[in-house]
Protein backbone atom coordinates (compact mmCIF):
# COMPACT_ATOMS: atom_id res chain seq x y z
CA UNK A 1 0.00 0.00 0.00
CA UNK A 2 2.80 2.37 0.41
CA UNK A 3 3.82 2.09 -3.08
CA UNK A 4 0.17 2.51 -3.85
CA UNK A 5 0.05 6.26 -1.68
CA UNK A 6 3.18 7.22 -2.78
CA UNK A 7 2.42 7.13 -6.46
CA UNK A 8 -1.18 8.68 -5.23
CA UNK A 9 0.85 11.63 -3.81
CA UNK A 10 3.12 12.06 -6.52
CA UNK A 11 0.61 12.36 -8.66
CA UNK A 12 -1.49 14.83 -6.67
CA UNK A 13 1.61 16.82 -5.85
CA UNK A 14 0.91 16.11 -2.32
CA UNK A 15 3.05 14.81 0.79
CA UNK A 16 2.80 11.79 1.21
CA UNK A 17 1.90 11.79 4.89
CA UNK A 18 -1.41 12.94 3.36
CA UNK A 19 -2.41 10.16 1.31
CA UNK A 20 -4.02 6.86 3.61
CA UNK A 21 -5.95 4.30 2.04
CA UNK A 22 -9.08 6.07 3.29
CA UNK A 23 -7.88 8.78 0.77
CA UNK A 24 -10.69 10.21 -1.64
CA UNK A 25 -11.21 12.79 -3.76
CA UNK A 26 -13.68 14.36 -1.22
CA UNK A 27 -11.26 14.73 1.01
CA UNK A 28 -8.51 15.59 -0.86
CA UNK A 29 -9.10 18.60 -2.69
CA UNK A 30 -6.44 18.31 -5.33
CA UNK A 31 -7.85 14.76 -6.17
CA UNK A 32 -10.12 16.21 -8.67
CA UNK A 33 -11.61 14.56 -12.47
CA UNK A 34 -8.60 15.79 -14.12
CA UNK A 35 -5.81 14.38 -11.73
CA UNK A 36 -8.92 11.51 -11.11
CA UNK A 37 -7.40 10.40 -15.14
CA UNK A 38 -3.69 11.16 -14.32
CA UNK A 39 -4.10 8.91 -11.10
CA UNK A 40 -5.87 5.87 -13.29
CA UNK A 41 -2.87 5.94 -16.16
CA UNK A 42 -0.13 6.12 -13.76
CA UNK A 43 -1.65 2.98 -12.09
CA UNK A 44 -2.45 1.16 -15.02
CA UNK A 45 1.23 1.93 -15.93
CA UNK A 46 2.93 1.40 -13.13
CA UNK A 47 1.12 -2.01 -12.65
CA UNK A 48 0.55 -3.15 -15.76
CA UNK A 49 -3.20 -3.51 -15.79
CA UNK A 50 -6.16 -2.02 -17.37
CA UNK A 51 -9.37 -0.57 -15.67
CA UNK A 52 -12.91 -0.29 -17.32
CA UNK A 53 -15.12 2.14 -17.24
CA UNK A 54 -16.88 1.80 -14.91
CA UNK A 55 -13.90 0.46 -12.36
CA UNK A 56 -12.40 3.96 -13.16
CA UNK A 57 -15.64 6.26 -12.21
CA UNK A 58 -16.61 4.05 -9.18
CA UNK A 59 -13.40 4.18 -7.18
CA UNK A 60 -13.69 6.42 -4.31
CA UNK A 61 -10.55 5.85 -2.17
CA UNK A 62 -7.11 4.62 -2.50
CA UNK A 63 -8.25 1.28 -1.25
CA UNK A 64 -10.52 1.42 -4.21
CA UNK A 65 -7.93 1.23 -6.37
CA UNK A 66 -5.70 -1.52 -4.04
CA UNK A 67 -9.31 -3.45 -4.10
CA UNK A 68 -9.03 -3.23 -7.96
CA UNK A 69 -5.02 -3.82 -8.03
CA UNK A 70 -5.73 -7.37 -5.55
CA UNK A 71 -8.80 -8.38 -8.06
CA UNK A 72 -6.09 -8.61 -11.05
CA UNK A 73 -3.58 -10.26 -9.17
CA UNK A 74 -1.63 -7.57 -8.24
CA UNK A 75 0.27 -8.02 -5.12
CA UNK A 76 -0.62 -4.42 -2.75
CA UNK A 77 1.45 -4.31 0.35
Amino acid sequence: MNQLCGLVAEILGVDVGEVNPETGPLVLPPWDSLNHMRLVAAIEETYCVQLTTDEITNVLSVSDFATLLRERGVRVD
